[in-house]
C-alpha cells in the first residue's frame, strides 16, 4: 500500500544517512524495515526507528507490530509498505488514524502506540559533557595513566565537571588489569598511592560493552567446556542436533553475540557489569552493537524470538536492569524506557551527512518519543579523526548546547584558538543554566502527557503549511525557538517565527515580533545563535 507525499509532508519511519525533515526528499528501495548499523549498511534504516508516519494533513499511520514489514520510499512522490513475501502471505495490518491537523493526529496516535509507562533516565547526566578519551595504548595501566593526563587537562582548561568516555577496548584492557593490582592501591600504602587512586574510581567515566565475546577468549572456551555454549546465538547442528554458535565479526575480530533470551547468559553479563562496577566505580555505561540480524546477514533463518530486529528491543530491557544511566546506541519500541539513545556519528562536514543532519535527525528522534539523547560529538566523530575546522567546531557546539548532553571527541583545545575554549566554556555554562532546566520542566510534561521535549515548527501552529518543511529551527517546549546557522561561512539567515496568537522576543535585544513574521537575512556572528522566547 503506497501513501501520497504530494502536497502532504510526512514524517517519522526511520533514521537514514543524510536526515531530513520531513522524509519526502528520501529515496530507499523496498527493503526490510528493520534496523541495521547505518556504518555498514549506507542505504538502509538506522535507528530511532518505529512503524509510525505522521502526514501534514493530519493523517497517522500506524503498522501493526507483529507483522514481518518492508518499506520503500520513492522522492517526493510517495512512501509504499509491504508485507514479507512468504510461505505464510501475512496481509498487511495498519490503522490510520486522521484528525484536524499535524499536531492533534500526532497526539492521538502517541496514545495508541506507547501503551506503556513512560520512565525518565537519570537527568543528572544532561548537566554534565562527555569527553571521548582518544587513547590507543595497549595496557590497563597506560589506559589509567591517560585517564590522569586527560582529567587534569579538563580541570587545567576550566572545563568543569565532566564525564570521560572510553571505548570497548579501553574497557576492556582496564577490566582485565590485575586486579589484585587495583586492591593494593585502594588499601593504600601510602599517601601517595592514595592520592594516586582517584584516577579510576573517584573519576567520572562511562565505560562501553557490547553483547560481543572474541571466540579466542577464555570465556568463550569456557563456555564450550562447562556447557554454556547456549550463552551465544546458536543453531542446531541437526534438526533435533546440538547447539553450535553462530559466528559474526565486530570491530574486525571473530566473536559470537549475547543470547538475550537466556537467563543464565543475562546473569553472567549483569555479573560482569557488578564487577567493572566495583572495579571502577563508572557511573555510565554505553552498550554498544544490538543493531543487524546475525542471523539474516548469513542468510540463515533465525529463531522466532530474534526476526527482525527484535534483538535491540530485547537489549533495551536489559540495559535498563543494568541502571537508569545507560546509554544504548538504537532504539526501536523502547522510547518508554529509562535510558539515553546515542545518535549515529555524523561526518565532519556542514552536509546534510554532517551538520546540516543534526537537526533534522533531532525532531525525527523526539517525535518518536526518544528525548534523551547524546547527540554525535561537537565537530563530528564518524571518520574518528580530530576536527581542524574552527568554524565548523563553533557552529556544531552552538547546536549542542541546546541539546540534552554536550559530548566532545576533539578537544576545544586542539580545535583553534583560545576563542574555541573560551566559548566552549561559555557554551557549557549556558548549557547548564538556561537549557537543562527547560528539558527537566518538559521532561514532566512528557511523562503526563507524551509530547515531546524538542518541537518542530508546526507544533505551535499545526495549520501552517510554512511550518510543515522547517528543518533549521527548533523549539524547546512551547517557549524557547532556536536558530543556529548550519552554512558555512554564513553571518545571517532566514528566520520563520510561528503564528499561535503570541509574540516572540529576540533573546538578544530584547526585541518584539509577531507570531508569523519572517525575518530575512537575520544577524547571526560566529559565536551567537538566534534564540526566541515567546512572550503570550
Amino acid at each position: 500500500d503506497c501513501f501520497s507525499m504530494t502536497n502532504v509532508s510526512w514524517y517519522g519511519g526511520a533514521s537514514v544517512r543524510g536526515q531530513t525533515w520531513p522524509i519526502n526528499d528520501q529515496n530507499a528501495t523496498t527493503q526490510p524495515f528493520t534496523v541495521s548499523d547505518l556504518k555498514d549498511n549506507p542505504s538502509g534504516f538506522g535507528s530511532a526507528l518505529e512503524r509510525y508516519f505522521l502526514g501534514s494533513s493530519g493523517v497517522a499511520v500506524l503498522v501493526s507490530p507483529d507483522i514481518p514489514l518492508q518499506l520503500g520510499l520513492d522522492s517526493r512522490q510517495q512512501f509504499c509498505l509491504q508485507s514479507l513475501p512468504s510461505m505464510e502471505r501475512v496481509p498487511l495490518q495498519y490503522t490510520v488514524c486522521v484528525a484536524h491537523n499535524v499536531k492533534a493526529a500526532h497526539q492521538e496516535a502517541v496514545q495508541q502506540f506507547s501503551q506503556h509507562t513512560r520512565e525518565l533516565p537519570n537527568t543528572k547526566a544532561l548537566w554534565l559533557p562527555f569527553w571521548k578519551l582518544l587513547t590507543n595504548v595497549d595496557s590497563g595501566q597506560k589506559v589509567e595513566r591517560e585517564l590522569r593526563t586527560f582529567s587534569n587537562r579538563i580541570r587545567r582548561h576550566q572545563l568543569g565537571e565532566g564525564v570521560i568516555s572510553l571505548n570497548e577496548h579501553s574497557t576492556t584492557l582496564l577490566s582485565d588489569m590485575d586486579h589484585d593490582y587495583l586492591n593494593s592501591r585502594k588499601r593504600g600504602m601510602s599517601k601517595r598511592l592514595t592520592r594516586d587512586l582517584p584516577l579510576v574510581k573517584l573519576l567520572n567515566i562511562s565505560i562501553t560493552l557490547s553483547p560481543f565475546l572474541g571466540v579466542d577468549t577464555t570465556q568463550f572456551h569456557n563456555s564450550l567446556m562447562d556447557g554454556t555454549e547456549a550463552y551465544w546465538l546458536s543453531l542446531p547442528s541437526a534438526p533435533q542436533g546440538q547447539l553450535i554458535p553462530v559466528m559474526s565479526q565486530w570491530r574486525g575480530k571473530f566473536c559470537v553475540k549475547l543470547n538475550i533470551t537466556n537467563p543464565g547468559a543475562v546473569s553472567w553479563f549483569l555479573d560482569r557489569v557488578g564487577s567493572l562496577q566495583a572495579h571502577l566505580g563508572m557511573e555510565y555505561v554505553m552498550l554498544e552493537g544490538g543493531e543487524g540480524n546475525l542471523f539474516e546477514e548469513q542468510a540463515l533463518r533465525p529463531p522466532q524470538a530474534f526476526s527482525g530486529d527484535k534483538y535491540i528491543s530485547l537489549l533495551a530491557d536489559l540495559a535498563t536492569r543494568i541502571g537508569d544511566s545507560t546509554i544504548v546506541t538504537a532504539g526501536t519500541r523502547s522510547s518508554h524506557k529509562p535510558l539515553f539513545v546515542r545518535m549515529t556519528p555524523l561526518q565532519s562536514d556542514w552536509s546534510p551527512m554532517g551538520l546540516k543532519g543534526i537537526i533534522p535527525s533531532l525532531l525525527h528522534h523526539t517525535l518518536l518519543g526518544y528525548n534523551f539523547l547524546i547527540p554525535d560529538a561537537v565537530g563530528g566523530s564518524q571518520s574518528g579523526d580530530l576536527v581542524t575546522d574552527e568554524e565548523l567546531f563553533i557552529r556544531w557546539l552552538e547546536i549542542t548546547a541546546f541539546l540534552p548532553v554536550i559530548s566532545f571527541h576533539t578537544p576545544p583545545w586542539v580545535c583553534g584558538e583560545d576563542r574555541v575554549l573560551n566559548l566552549t566554556r561559555s557554551y557549557i555554562a549556558k548549557h547548564q543554566r538556561d537549557v537543562v532546566p527547560l528539558i527537566e520542566k518538559y521532561a514532566e510534561e512528557w511523562l503526563m502527557t507524551g509530547n515531546p521535549i524538542y518541537r518542530p515548527m508546526w507544533w505551535l501552529s499545526p495549520n501552517d503549511p510554512m511550518t510543515f518543511t522547517i528543518d533549521d529551527q527548533f523549539l524547546i517546549g512551547d517557549e524557547v525557538l532556536v536558530a543556529p546557522v548550519v552554512e558555512k561561512g554564513a553571518v545571517q539567515r532566514d528566520i520563520y517565527l510561528p503564528d499561535g496568537g503570541f509574540q516572540w522576543q529576540d533573546s538578544q535585544n530584547a526585541q518584539v515580533y509577531d507570531g508569523g513574521t519572517f525575518l530575512q537575512d537575520y544577524p547571526v556572528p560566529l559565536e551567537e545563535v538566534a534564540i526566541f522566547l515567546r512572550r503570550s
